[in-house]
């Protein structure tokens, strides 16, 4: 049959135009300016099947941790499939002010999130998926957003100008015999222990306290958060009695020193070697605690009878060593921690005085997370100029990254401390939100003002900031981004996507701006298509943490929002999203379908022409779990018009597309006339996978004579 209209001596040849694939979506440019494959827009979909585009999966709530009453479902249950997830009360601030994952070394399928709320921390397992309560320290209440990092097989809880808390991420119970000192624990079982022995009150199940000794019994607690020494540091002193103190026994060196106040792994220096073989300037560590007044190390030295020799712990290479700096966040760098340095240790513990300097950071002695180095010179970054430190970020070959708000930054060299070099990376763009900073190969990427920008390292050495933003194509998102809260922005790299949780504000249909109080977005890159790939939603749901956590299939992308839990992103095969987001609500977890959409580019046909528009064809597959339908709308331009072409299952007739079928329907537009044609996919039910969008247009006026 012939494929022309049939009418007049100028006859319009009807052409198809369509899209066999999508690998992205483009908001910068008109969407007439868009080529073949590329989305004017996708919401909650997904480019990464054979080209097609997809509903994203849903997601599911591991554990929701507030509750509105007085009372929390008793621990531990396992959550399944369509029961309710284990539930934790903390009555006195229903908000999550932190959130990280953990992992025990010495574990590999033990993997948790800990959530930091007003009054305790919670530690999800999610191969389990039960939680268990973290007690802070008797009377803190945390109750402002803070940060939550590993480090040093220990999980740290940094907030700004108050002192930092420290948990071993032990989540069985010990015995009372294990106690240490000075440690918050919280009474599991009595047993025949005496508590008010080991520093307890009351001495009843559930009381946190801090231990003042180690006691003896059957009795067990959990280990808490515990405050980080402050106050006053005592440097080190000498170590060794003043009379024959140390021999030397097939390579073993027993050293006498009353209440030495070291433990195992400690670094001890030769100062007085006496008349042995040992050197002064030598370094050792200490292998054996034998009791609070020997202990010993192994060197390789001759045989010697009782010596008087004297050692100390390594000195500062600066003007001495400090407490943890009350810092707002920490990075782990090269066996540190590096901080930022705001802030004046005082001499009374918990008393802190800002230093008004934020563009200096200091490093921790090694693994001691206490004890940190102060070396002039060698820390600050832009010598106060109008910068201040964003975020920390470790790369390899002993580079430490610092992102300031205006500029990048390399701190190299940290071995030695007081060796350390800083150099400029560049002076023309910073870091806006440091938990923007993602690492993928040797690029970096991050949230700044020019939208998500990239670094790159063209060598081992050099690092340098790309020209053009990785959010070009999507710049429309980007200045609708909340500036005032930006810096709560979160990204993760996971299966070849960087994922970015933001603060987006929108348009209502009034046409008002409604600006946005949360991350309520995240937004897709593919690094395999090279393309952005979806703004992902929940109505009522913020994204405040993105986490990679787990192992095998738990492994994914984890979200911690601020009133509800732990969430894995993509985990249910159905379009639904099971969310817990409201704790005074009547339902704690709630169920809903995914909203998603997808917008095409404008049809043209390659002309600016009118056209007459007359046929669609779409090709869709039902996804092997659920039904599919959707509906079908249009939008011409110039002429404008808004078509209803019906749904999905109406063209069927008999109903939605069944499971893990395929079809090809066609429709007629009416012959509606316009320069171009765009499409709309919305109010999907399952998940189906759209294979291509066709359209048939043709010029709808060739006369010779002049138009009217």
């Amino acid at each position: 049959m012939p494929r022309y209209s049939g009418y007049g001596a100028n006859d319009s040849k009807i052409v198809d135009e369509f899209d066999t694939g999508y690998f992205g979506f483009n908001n910068r440019f008109r969407p007439d300016q868009l080529k073949p494959g590329v989305l004017a827009d996708s919401r909650n979909g997904r480019m990464d099947l054979n080209g097609e585009w997809q509903v994203r999966k849903g997601i599911e709530v591991i554990t929701s941790e507030l509750v509105s009453g007085s009372e929390g479902l008793t621990l531990n249950f396992v959550l399944d499939d369509v029961g309710t997830p284990p539930v934790i009360n903390n009555n006195a601030q229903p908000r999550i002010w932190a959130s990280c994952a953990y992992s025990d070394p010495s574990q590999t399928s033990s993997q948790y999130i800990i959530t930091a709320q007003n009054s305790e921390a919670i530690a999800s397992n999610l191969e389990t998926r039960t939680a268990s309560k973290v007690p802070y320290p008797p009377s803190y209440n945390l109750g402002e957003l803070s940060v939550l990092t590993q480090a040093f097989r220990q999980v740290i809880l940094f907030t700004g100008g108050k002192t930092s808390l420290v948990w071993d991420g032990v989540v069985t119970s010990v015995t009372v015999d294990k106690f240490d000192i000075g440690k918050t624990y919280k009474i599991d079982s009595i047993g025949d222990t005496v508590w008010t022995t080991v520093g307890a009150t009351t001495g009843t199940v559930g009381e946190v306290f801090v231990a003042t000794a180690a006691g003896t019994g059957t009795g067990t607690a959990f280990s808490g958060f515990t405050k980080v020494k402050s106050g006053a540091y005592e440097q080190p002193e000498r170590l060794g009695n003043d009379a024959n103190n140390t021999v030397i026994t097939n390579n073993v060196v027993s050293v006498v020193s009353d209440l030495h106040g070291l433990v195992v792994g400690d670094e001890i220096v030769v100062v007085d070697p006496g008349s042995t073989t040992l050197i002064v300037g030598e370094t050792y560590f200490v292998a054996i605690v034998v009791n609070a007044n020997q202990f010993s190390f192994f060197a390789e030295k001759n045989n010697s009878a009782l010596n008087q020799v004297h050692f100390t712990k390594p000195v500062s290479q600066g003007v001495g060593y400090v407490r943890m700096p009350a810092p707002p966040f920490g990075t782990y760098h090269g066996g540190r921690l590096v901080v930022p340095y705001e802030y004046t240790v005082g001499s009374t513990p918990d008393t802190y005085s800002d230093r008004k300097t934020k563009d200096e950071v200091i490093f921790s002695n090694g693994l001691d997370i206490n004890t940190y180095d102060d070396v002039p010179n060698t820390k600050q970054l832009t010598a106060g100029t109008a910068d201040f430190i964003v975020g920390l970020h470790s790369f390899s070959d002993d580079q430490l990254l610092i992102f300031n708000r205006n500029s990048i930054h390399t701190i190299t060299s940290t071995i030695n401390i007081s060796q350390a070099v800083t150099s400029l990376v560049t002076g023309e763009i910073g870091c806006v939100a440091k938990d923007s900073i993602v690492q993928v190969g040797s690029n970096l990427f991050f949230l700044s003002d020019s939208g998500i920008y990239g670094a790159s390292f063209q060598d081992l050495y050099n690092l340098r900031g790309n020209e053009v933003p990785l959010s070009e194509a999507i710049d429309k998102t980007i200045r609708s981004i909340n500036r005032n809260l930006w810096q709560n922005s979160s990204a993760v790299y996971f299966d070849n996507k960087y994922y970015i949780a933001v603060p987006l504000n929108s348009v209502d249909s009034s046409g008002e701006e409604v600006i946005a109080t949360k991350n309520n977005v995240v937004l897709i890159y593919n690094f395999i298509n090279k393309q952005w790939e979806s703004i992902d939603s929940v109505p009522s749901f913020d994204y405040e943490k993105l986490i990679i956590a787990g192992e095998a299939d738990n492994r994914g992308v984890y979200c911690v929002n601020s009133f509800g839990g732990v969430h894995l992103l993509e985990s249910r095969n159905d379009a639904t999203d099971r969310i817990s987001s409201n704790p005074s609500g009547s339902n704690l977890i709630t169920t809903q379908p995914i909203e998603a959409s997808l917008t095409t580019r404008d049809f043209t046909i390659g002309t600016t022409d009118r056209k007459k528009w007359n046929t669609f064809d779409i090709q869709v597959q039902s996804s092997p779990d659920e039904t599919s339908d959707f509906n079908i709308l249009a939008k011409t331009t110039d002429i404008d018009y808004d078509l209803n072409l019906g749904n999905l299952a109406s063209r069927l007739e008999s109903g939605p597309l069944p499971e893990n079928e395929d079809v090809s329907i066609r429709g007629r537009i009416g012959n509606s006339r316009a320069y171009a044609i765009q499409f709309t996919l919305n109010n999907f039910s399952g998940r189906p996978r759209i294979k291509s969008i066709k359209t048939s247009g043709g010029v709808s006026f060739n006369s010779t004579n002049t138009a009217i």
